[in-house]
């Protein structure tokens, strides 16, 4: 158990060793890239920053609140994105072109190989953007106790698993749905609305940040738990995201099969 444990861990560490090499062949290109996602990262921040200072404001949410929220969405993007993020674009391609034979060939489970695959070093923008941003927000509203910091140790994880079962269920789409890139158009606009507060759905509609598609997760939950807010429906938001992540795993296995049987 240990033993595999282990061989999936220097797996990914290897595909993250290889995806580093490869964009610090061309150091000043990767500089550049990682200025300019962040940069583009920000614009949500800059907007909420501009409605606050004209007066405007998310209900029972102050500025740092609310930018908090937003640093923690990019924090948790900067992790599952240079992870996994990949594993759409590249599963995409290898089945455009037809090589996705080849992972089918290798002595593991084309998911870890896929994901092995997947480390895209340019989304470490969103990461150090996010951690920037976080930092400064606490610094404005207090450091968080240690009970807070274990809530949000345990949000954020869900954020992450929730980032990852969308990867793999637009993954798996794109083995069937060849070459057709608007699954992950869709996802972008739909978790967008996890880094505002829940409050800028109506009433009778904020039940939808927490069930179905809970994106109060990916940024909200975790926020709140370091701001020591108490959010409305917690336990329906963390079982839908174990709901979708195993509907994730499923579809793709399934998918799979479908293209095997194929003759793919």
């Amino acid at each position: 158990m240990l033993q595999a444990i282990k061989g999936h861990l220097e797996l990914h560490l290897e595909g993250v060793r290889l995806g580093l090499a490869v964009r610090l062949a061309n150091r000043l290109d990767f500089a550049a890239s990682l200025l300019v996602m962040m940069g583009l990262e920000f614009v949500p921040t800059l907007i909420t920053a501009l409605l606050y200072r004209n007066g405007l404001a998310f209900p029972g949410w102050s500025l740092h609140e609310a930018l908090l929220v937003q640093g923690v969405f990019l924090t948790a993007k900067g992790i599952a994105y240079p992870l996994f993020g990949g594993l759409v674009w590249n599963t995409g391609e290898m089945v455009r072109e037809g090589s996705f034979e080849l992972v089918l060939l290798q002595p593991r489970h084309p998911l870890q190989s896929c994901m092995a695959r997947a480390f895209d070093a340019e989304d470490l923008g969103k990461l150090a953007g996010g951690l920037a941003l976080s930092s400064w927000c606490l610094a404005h509203v207090g450091v968080p106790s240690a009970l807070q910091m274990a809530g949000f140790a345990v949000f954020f994880a869900l954020s992450i698993a929730l980032f990852l079962a969308s990867i793999v269920a637009m993954g798996s789409l794109l083995i069937v749905w060849v070459g057709n890139f608007r699954v992950y158009e869709i996802f972008e606009t739909m978790a967008s609305l996890g880094q505002f507060p829940s409050t800028i759905l109506p009433k009778n509609l904020r039940g939808l940040a927490v069930a179905g598609f809970p994106f109060a997760a990916f940024a909200v939950l975790p926020a709140s738990s370091l701001l020591g807010r108490s959010v409305e429906g917690i336990w329906l938001a963390v079982a839908s995201v174990a709901i979708l992540l195993f509907a994730s795993l499923t579809l793709w296995n399934r998918l799979l099969r479908r293209l095997v049987g194929a003759g793919g």
